[in-house]
């Protein structure tokens, strides 16, 4: 498990060389109250509403340059989900 700080002021304030998906658990994070979680927690557990998701991965699209196309949006169930949605070129050796 990862224990993510919280830090509503932060933004996405991230190291170009840091863990793609320790980017995304803490753009979630912010939005659950800096809640402990790993890749494989459903995102319905993360006591997220509707708005702080869509906040969450609207981050994400400004942060990686990339937007989600709806079917890819109705597809995240998980957090994995999210880390390979957005971060599956940067994982990729």
């Amino acid at each position: 498990m990862l224990q993510i700080n919280n830090d509503k002021n932060s933004g996405m304030n991230f190291q170009a060389n840091e863990y793609p998906a320790t980017c995304v658990m803490q753009c979630l994070a912010k939005h659950c109250d800096g809640e402990i979680f790993d890749q494989k927690i459903a995102l319905s557990e993360l006591n997220l509403d509707s708005l702080d998701l869509m906040e969450s991965l609207f981050e994400l699209e400004n942060h990686y340059g990339k937007t989600l196309s709806n079917a890819e949006l109705a597809s995240l169930v998980t957090v994995e989900d999210v880390v390979k949605a957005f971060c599956s070129s940067t994982i990729q050796s």
